[in-house]
């Protein structure tokens, strides 16, 4: 069966925006890893521009998604490319297609990484274009928006059970999962739409194009920070060979991938910025570290520790205190404005929509410690990660970014083992699914982590030099 040149477009079109945005960003691509970070980096910003165009246009005839939003995304894509034209003019494209490798042996890794790689990705993405939506979650929460919406050619809001009830001559409607993110819908709409119908397999497929999106942006950004082709290679490999990563792809529908790349690109993009000071890629990585509350709920609280990070890391003296104050401020500020509606205890937090979490010790550590270590999730990953962080301890204290990233992981992980083992979402795992689905979003940061780690001191000393050679801002002048 073959499909339509518009769904074949939708692919495109991703690429056309978020990669003019990026090489705009970036500048003269002046690294063989440059056009992989191109093309992965920018379908990834892509996508979501395109879902955000399609939710302000196509709302009231959401069958025709693509044919009303693809002019807006031609044109924002013609002007960022212009732009990376004009500031890349001059700039030789020989660099930029070469395969450097250290030796023979290299390049044979490189190689054989790549077979494997792109033979995987075939087999999992086939997999997910067989059969339609089958997970119990995607079905029933992630796909009901987009499905009800596509099929019914508009997009009502949906409310809650109650307000449905109560209000019974309004065009709204409801589902168990009403108040969840809806730009994972539009992303499905886009794709929906550019098949000529609600043809699932087509949308599932999207999911393996986001893991392999990500994968070409970290082999960009990672041959960027001085790691050789062949590492690269197989910290690519490593990360796109997860059983877990390999399942969420191949039985797509979670929202889960979505946010590990989101969360795991802005990762990316703040890591160029601690090694050479690129202030785009600050704004990228904030930017981008901004649509994680509008894919899943837990968004939110990557994006506050990610943010936090980025307020530490520019804030030059008086850190501590800084934050310290600006928590109490955020603290302060949102029990003033929810003080009606979350109601916190010596021994108990309530959340609407997300329920009532009782604060005390569950000893699930047998539990985490046989899905991590024992069940074939990770494969050896968390066997290795620790062994890395004690061979380079020594970079912890030395390379800024290291350490940066280190602390930020970190907190993050400190707050799973807060909601495993201190409130009632003890249950996820000890049932061995949605602890692993919430360690999953934090996956692809742990390899962007395991790649600061890895680089060549001679790497970390030309990005000290790169960023000394920056010229200070000059002195404000004093009119006469």
């Amino acid at each position: 069966m073959g499909v339509e040149p518009t769904y074949i477009a939708a692919w495109l079109l991703p690429v056309l925006i978020g990669g003019g945005i990026w090489a705009a960003l970036r500048g003269p691509l002046r690294e063989p890893g440059d056009i992989a970070a191109t093309i992965g980096a920018g379908w990834l910003i892509g996508v979501f521009a395109a879902a955000a165009c399609a939710r302000a246009v196509a709302s009231a005839d959401t069958a025709r998604t693509f044919a009303l939003t693809w002019p807006w995304c031609v044109g924002i894509g013609a002007i960022a490319w212009g732009v990376a034209f004009l500031r890349s003019r001059g700039t030789s494209l020989r660099p930029l297609l070469a395969i450097r490798a250290s030796s023979g042996a290299g390049r044979w890794l490189w190689w054989l990484a790549l077979l494997l790689i792109v033979t995987r990705m075939l087999l999992i993405g086939d997999e997910a274009s067989l059969r339609p939506v089958f997970p119990w979650d995607a079905w029933s929460a992630w796909s009901t928006k987009p499905k009800a919406w596509f099929l019914s050619g508009h997009a009502e809001p949906y409310v809650s059970m109650i307000e449905w009830l109560a209000n019974p001559q309004l065009a709204v409607r409801t589902a168990a999962a009403w108040n969840y993110p809806e730009l994972l819908a539009w992303v499905q709409l886009w794709f929906a739409s550019a098949a000529g119908g609600w043809n699932e397999p087509l949308v599932d497929v999207a999911w393996c194009g986001a893991l392999v999106a990500f994968a070409l942006a970290a082999y960009g950004y990672w041959r960027a920070l001085g790691l050789a082709p062949w590492l690269v290679m197989l910290l690519v490999y490593g990360l796109i060979s997860l059983p877990l990563v390999d399942a969420h792809v191949a039985l797509a529908g979670y929202a889960d991938l979505w946010v590990a790349i989101t969360l795991g690109f802005a990762v990316l993009a703040w890591t160029r910025w601690l090694a050479f000071r690129d202030p785009a890629q600050l704004a990228l990585a904030v930017a981008v570290a901004l649509a994680l509350p509008a894919i899943k709920l837990e968004g939110t609280v990557w994006l506050a520790v990610f943010l936090a990070a980025v307020a530490f890391d520019l804030v030059p003296r008086w850190r501590w205190r800084f934050a310290l104050v600006l928590g109490a401020i955020a603290v302060a500020g949102v029990l003033a404005v929810t003080s009606r509606s979350i109601h916190v205890g010596w021994n108990r937090i309530e959340i609407p929509s997300l329920g009532t979490f009782e604060l005390a010790w569950h000893g699930v550590g047998g539990a985490m410690l046989e899905s991590l270590f024992t069940l074939p999730n990770w494969h050896l990953l968390w066997y290795a990660v620790p062994v890395l962080l004690v061979l380079r301890r020594a970079r912890l204290r030395t390379d800024r970014a290291a350490r940066l990233l280190g602390l930020t992981l970190l907190i993050d992980f400190a707050f799973l083992f807060v909601l495993f083992f201190f409130t009632t979402a003890s249950a996820w795992a000890q049932d061995f699914t949605s602890a692993n689905r919430l360690i999953l979003q934090l996956v692809p940061s742990v390899f962007v982590l395991a790649a600061v780690l890895l680089r060549p001191i001679s790497a970390i000393e030309t990005s000290r030099a790169d960023r000394d050679k920056q010229p200070a801002s000059p002195a404000p002048t004093v009119p006469a």
